[in-house]
């Protein structure tokens, strides 16, 4: 059971017994402030449920409903969040597969993106295989059998494997040749778009190490990287270097252009390096160093251990940033990778929006991290809340964790 898939369709068996029809919609961080679900009708007569009756029924689902709000053709719900911060965090989601539409049984192959000639270190063919990379990942992670090139010929053929192709141009010779045949069934070509760079750029390692150089200056002045090691620390620039070239082709839709050329007048800022790479990594380290300190703070101060879950008094956590982090980072995890796997249609992959959605996991962080004092006093009045908040953020750190190896980041965790 996936918690947000789950809930959905809870709701919807309720809704058709209350001879209600409307479309379910669980609300992102922008409108969340809002309510935390809307249920939206076609028509205003579409929305007409017993509202006492879908809280009673709802007691036992892992997002029991707090309240509702009525009005026109949309209803608001709101969850009840003590509740749901201990079922989710229980859950612990970010590390079972998330249902596909063949219950995990489809195998992929994912063909490696084929080098046009004098093309092996582009940054067009970096981008491509940048995007082999994660979307690999991230169907592995989604119970996907994906199949390696020396075992594709050792499997059983009467059970099709599904061909995903990364091309740079569409082929409409091969799919010619191929008609209507079970090959072009199974066969789904994914677009990864050119990369158009200035002359003075040789090649990919060239481009990573013009990030590496640019962000060296920005991790020591504003992140405060104090490594005195000199091998430890050009090691870091260099990982840095590769993470952000990585995050600077996966910003943008794969089957877009990417024009890295001297900016012109009112240019896109996605079409120019970021700096999200050094933000998403800087923020991960922070969690490592939170997690650090308090199992110091256990050793030499008798700082207690983190008990079970459904020891914790979740209703504790009444902060906007705590519920946006729970309700839409963690909850919400399950969802994002399937949107980025085209919510089971292949050929409609979504990577860019898995890296959306771990900088606004990071931003959300951020806020909450400098609003909020984490680890507290060894004090019992204290003490519960700043358990529960330890609670949250392992969960954080977790699907960070997670999203970095989808995303092929490597972690840093001394910034």
């Amino acid at each position: 059971m996936v918690i947000v898939f789950e809930i959905k369709r809870l709701l919807n068996e309720f809704l058709q017994h209350e001879g209600s029809t409307a479309a379910i919609k669980f609300l992102d961080k922008r409108r969340c402030e809002i309510s935390d679900l809307l249920i939206k009708g076609k028509t205003v007569a579409d929305v007409h449920f017993d509202v006492e009756l879908l809280q009673r029924t709802s007691a036992g689902w892992p997002l029991p409903v707090d309240r509702v709000s009525i009005t026109g053709s949309e209803a608001y719900v709101w969850f009840e969040r003590k509740t749901a911060f201990r079922n989710a965090l229980a859950a612990m989601e970010w590390k079972i597969p998330v249902e596909n539409h063949n219950n995990g049984a489809e195998r992929l192959y994912l063909e490696s993106p084929a080098i046009e000639e004098d093309a092996s270190n582009s940054m067009t063919h970096f981008r491509a295989k940048a995007l082999w990379k994660v979307m690999k990942n991230c169907f592995t992670l989604a119970g996907y059998v994906v199949l390696e090139k020396d075992t594709l010929e050792e499997v059983d053929m009467q059970a099709p494997v599904k061909r995903i192709v990364f091309v740079q141009r569409k082929n409409r010779v091969i799919d010619e040749q191929l008609g209507d045949t079970l090959e072009r069934q199974h066969r789904v070509e994914i677009l990864s778009g050119p990369v158009l760079v200035s002359s003075d750029l040789v090649d990919a390692d060239n481009y990573i190490r013009r990030r590496s150089d640019a962000l060296q200056p920005i991790a020591q002045q504003r992140y405060g990287v104090r490594i005195h090691d000199s091998n430890e620390l050009e090691r870091m620039v260099a990982s840095l270097g590769r993470s952000a070239a990585i995050v600077d082709v996966l910003q943008q839709k794969h089957s877009s252009m990417i024009d890295m050329r001297v900016p012109k007048h009112g240019a896109s800022h996605k079409q120019n390096p970021s700096k999200k790479a050094t933000f998403i990594l800087y923020n991960f380290a922070r969690l490592v160093s939170i997690f650090k300190k308090y199992r110091l703070l256990m050793e030499q101060e008798g700082y207690p251990r983190m008990p079970p879950v459904d020891e914790v008094d979740f209703g504790l956590l009444t902060d906007r940033e705590e519920w946006n982090l729970l309700f839409v980072y963690v909850i919400g995890f399950p969802y994002a990778l399937r949107r980025t796997l085209g919510d089971g249609e292949l050929a409609r992959i979504d990577p860019h929006y898995l890296l959306e959605f771990t900088f606004g996991l990071v931003s959300c962080l951020s806020k909450y991290y400098c609003s909020t004092r984490i680890l507290t006093d060894n004090s019992p009045k204290l003490l519960p809340v700043m358990i529960a908040r330890l609670h949250l953020l392992q969960a954080i750190y977790n699907i960070l964790r997670t999203l970095l190896h989808l995303l092929d980041l490597e972690p840093i965790e001394n910034m």
